[in-house]
This record gives structure tokens, sequence and C-alpha cells, in this order.
């Protein structure tokens, strides 16, 4: 046979394997089968079945499947096995790796989990070696149903998640729909909606692919939930539904549906009913298991009719057990009320407590206010002295500079106030930001578009009382409008540099400023400028020390405690 030929006869026989896939996925095994003996027969007796052999193989597996649908787990062993056996040696790993996955299911249905854990690892390995990521989903399902038979529920749940997430995203129908089906059984309690939620999605996709036992499963799984939660209504809507697919397409007895319509008629007491669907949920049960014995029927049957005399003792015993808790009820609520009022009486004494602090603070604030009025008064004081100073040195040339020199002066103070205002203590003031702020205020007075001055300020003292920060401040006003003024005539740019800290040794405050502008010698200075009458007279207020270093730019430092 030509290679042409060849590669059209396998795409052929793919598509036809393709084709019986979907009919098995579709449940229609009939027609499935029917064309997967005709399909398999005509491989075997080709002459190509060596170039065959990978879609034999597939075919085989598809037989498999369909054994174990019909129950016939042996026929379904056997066939996996010779396909593991054939595809390890023609190195075909995905049929392996899947038949590995039906060994497994097999011997899960017949409770060899040994077995079953033995081909779930087998298959697990040649998922990690031939990284088939698009097949895990296979995997994930397989063992997430086997730790829920052995009991391990966390990692069941953790297999599906992991199922479901990879199904989704390679679109593997099967996968998808058996994800759902494990997440809505291995959710917990407390996750009721989620639960619902992917039982729903299962039956929906099972009743997409005519498998109607399934979608029946899920339709009681659901039920039986919320009949665990007390939620009987929507627990009889469910098993209504299962009930009905199975009426509707002829399917076998089914005694999931009968089992939970006996435990919802007894949890609602309707003990005729309930003994009803338990003999039918007996027998659809032993009709679908041919090993149940007579006699565990008849142990199972007597064992209900000993719980049906005792409904009416059980019925007493819950209203004592309604009345003995109703006590209880009441014995608590006035355990609670008693204890509640003793807190609301400790709640009393607090605020009783708090309203006489807060009546201590309010006479406190009047001091203190009275305390703030006086240092006003003193404030403005200090500015009529200032105003008294600069009568001889008043001309029509500089009032527009004695004005500004005036308002920053008045600045200092009122910004002193400012801080103090919003502040816990009308004695102290937040000296750092006292001292950024009105330096900034200062230097901005003087400021030109053409001049760009830069202000270095750090402090150190973190706060100052208010008669120390006063005269501070207005030093400060007076030094920054100097080297405003005079320090940068004929530059267009400079720095101003100032610094408040404290000398550890001394324990002293120092106040350093300076600028790298013309200069000017700070002890030899001789002309009767206002400004420096008035730095000196601060100077003196605050007994300072004042330390001068001629050169290049202009240096003070003072040293005060």
């Amino acid at each position: 046979m030509g290679v042409h030929a060849l590669f059209a006869q396998r795409l052929s026989i793919q598509q036809q394997v393709a084709r019986i896939d979907s009919l098995i996925l579709y449940r229609n095994f009939e027609a499935g089968e029917k064309q997967l003996d005709h399909l398999y027969d005509s491989i075997i007796q080709s002459g190509s079945r060596h170039e065959l052999r990978e879609s034999e193989l597939r075919l085989l597996l598809n037989k498999a499947y369909l054994y174990k649908e019909n129950k016939k787990e042996s026929n379904a062993l056997k066939a996996a096995l010779d396909v593991i056996e054939a595809a390890e040696k023609l190195h075909f790993f995905e049929i392996e790796y899947e038949a590995c996955l039906m060994a497994a299911l097999v011997y899960e249905l017949s409770n060899e989990f040994d077995l079953c854990k033995t081909y779930l690892g087998r298959a697990h390995r040649l998922y990690k070696q031939q990284h088939l990521e698009s097949l895990y989903s296979h995997y994930c399902i397989r063992v997430s149903s086997y730790y829920r038979f052995v009991k391990q529920k966390d990692t069941a749940l953790y297999f599906a998640t992991q199922g479901f997430n990879y199904a989704r995203v390679y679109k593997n129908k099967r996968d998808y729909l058996d994800g759902c089906l494990l997440l809505g059984i291995l959710l917990p309690k407390h996750d009721l909606e989620g639960a619902v939620k992917y039982a729903s999605l299962a039956a929906y996709g099972f009743l997409e692919l005519n498998d109607y036992y399934r979608a029946s499963s899920m339709y009681n799984n659901i039920a039986h939930k919320y009949l665990l939660r007390g939620d009987n209504d929507k627990a009889r809507q469910y098993n209504d539904s299962a009930l009905w697919i199975f009426n509707n397409n002829a399917l076998p007895a089914n005694f999931q549906s009968f089992k939970i319509r006996y435990l919802l008629f007894d949890t609602l007491g309707k003990v005729d009913s309930a003994y009803y669907y338990f003999r039918k949920y007996h027998d659809a049960y032993v009709a679908a298991n041919d090993s149940i014995k007579a006699a565990n029927i008849k142990k199972v049957t007597e064992q209900y009719e000993n719980d049906k005399k005792q409904a009416i003792i059980k019925s007493k015993d819950r209203q004592l057990a309604f009345i003995i808790l109703l006590l209880l009820v009441i014995a608590t609520a006035s355990f609670l009320l008693i204890r509640k009022n003793r807190k609301i009486n400790i709640q009393n004494k607090v605020i009783r407590k708090q309203v006489e602090e807060l009546m201590k603070m309010l006479e406190q604030k009047q001091v203190l206010l009275s305390e703030l009025q006086h240092r006003v008064k003193n404030n403005l004081q200090h500015v009529i002295s200032i105003l008294e100073l600069q009568k001889e040195s008043v001309n029509f040339n500089n009032i527009d500079e004695l004005i500004r020199g005036n308002q920053n002066r008045i600045h200092s103070m009122a910004l002193l106030h400012k801080k103090l205002n919003v502040s816990e203590h009308v004695n102290e003031v937040d000296l750092e930001k006292y001292i950024l702020d009105l330096s900034e205020l200062v230097k901005d007075s003087y400021d030109t578009p053409r001049k760009k001055i830069s202000m270095d300020v750090t402090c150190t003292i973190a706060q100052m009382s208010i008669e120390k920060a006063l005269p501070v401040g207005l030093i400060i006003v007076e030094l920054v409008s100097n080297s405003m003024k005079h320090a940068f005539v004929k530059r267009h740019t400079g720095t101003i540099h100032i610094t408040l800290g404290q000398d550890i040794a001394t324990g002293k405050n120092i106040l350093y400023y300076a600028d790298n502008g013309r200069g000017f010698d700070f002890n030899k200075h001789s002309e009767k400028g206002l400004g420096m009458e008035i730095i000196k007279g601060l100077i003196g207020q605050l007994d300072a020390t004042a330390k001068s270093s001629p050169g290049n730019g202009f240096e003070l430092t003072l040293h005060f405690k």
C-alpha cells in the first residue's frame, strides 16, 4: 500500500474512532459497540495492522469502557490489562496511561483498593515522565474517587478540584462532569450552596449526554443534603425530579430515590408512608444487588419494625427533651439578664467617673485659657515696643520695608499662638513645625521670580516653652529678613541653613544660622539698623551667648538654656 493510501486509511480510521467516542460519550452504547466491533474486525483483517496498532488499542480501550458500563468488570479488566501490555511495548504512552486509569477504576469498583492504588501510581509516573498535562484531569478524577472510598475526604476534595480545573482548561467533558459529581458529594456540609451548584452542573451535563442514571443520582444527592440540613421541601423537590427521570426513561428500579423518600417521610413523622418507601427501597436494592441475602433483608426489616414500635416512645422523649430545653433557655435568659444588669451598673460607675474627670479637665482648660490671654497681652506689648523703636527710623523711602518687617514679626507671634491652639499643652509649642513654617513664611514674603533661595531647616528639639519659642522665632524672622534683603543683592541663588538642637555635654540649646551670601561681621556691625537691635535685644532676653564666624557668607551660633 502506498504512503498516500496508508495516510488516507489512517485518517479515515481516526475519524471513525472519534465518532465511536462520541457515541459512547452520549450513552448510545448499542450503536457505538456495533461500529466499534465492525471497525476493530476491519483493522484485524487488514494487511496494515501494524501501522494501525494505535487505533486498534484505542478501540480495545473503548471496549473495556463498554464492558464496565455493562457491569462486566472482569472483561473490562482483561481488556485494560491487554492494552497496558501492548501500549508499553509500542511506547504508546497516552494509551498506556488511560488503560492504567481504567484498570484502577475496575479495581476500585471491586473494592481492591491496594491494586487500584498500584495502577494509579503507574499512571502518575507516566504523567510525570511524558508531561501528559491535557490528560491530567482523568488521573485527578480517579485518584479523588479512590481517596473518597478509603475515607480520606480532604485529599479526595483536593484532587476533585484539580480534576475539575484541568478538565475545564483542556475541555475534557467527561472529566468535567465527573469533577462536578465529586465536588457535589465531597464539599463539606457548611458549603451546601457549593455542593448543590456542582451537583446541579453534573446533573445537567449527564442529561445532555443521556446519562439518566447519573443525573437522577445527582438529584438524589442534592435531596439528601437538603434533608440533612432540615429543608424537607427542597429535599422532596429534588427527589421528585430524580423519580421523574427514572419513571420517564424506563430505567431499572432506583433504590436511592426510595431511600431518600422513606428518610424524608420518617423525618416528617409519617410512619406509614416511610415504611412503604422503606420496603420499596429494600426491594429495589435486592434487585440491583444479587449478593444481598434474604436473612439480611429479614434482619433489616425486623429492625425497622422495632424502630416503628419505638416511634411513639421517641416522640414522648422528644417532648420531654423540649420541655427540659425550654427550662434551660429560661434559666439561661435569666442568668444573662442578671449579668447584663450588673454590667450596666459597672458601666454607670465608669461613666460617673469619666464625668468627674471631664469636669476637672474643664476647670484646667479654664485656667489655661486665662494663661493664654495673659500671653497674648505680653505679645501685644512686644509689638508695641518694636513699633516704638521704629519711630526714629521711619521715612518715606523704606515705609514698605517697615510694613513687611512688622508683618513678619506679627506673623511669627500669630503662628506661635496657632501652634499653641492645636496643642494639648498651652505653655509649649511643637518647635520643629513652628520653625519650619515660620522660616518658609518669611522667605516667601521676600521671594521674587528671579531669585531662587533654598531653605534648609533642621530641628531636633520636640517642644519648647512659649517664653523661649517667641524670642527664638523673632530672631529667625530678623535673620531671614536680613539675608533675603542684603545677603543676595547681586546673586540670583543662595542657601540659608537653620539648625536647632541641644548640646548633650552642657544640656544647652543651640541655634545655628548661616547663609552663603556676601556676608558681614555680626560683632563689628556698626549700623543702627532696627533688625540688629531687635536681634541683640532678643539674645539678651534669652540670656544667650552669641558667636559669629566672619568669612564667606554669614554664620551665627547661639547657646541658651
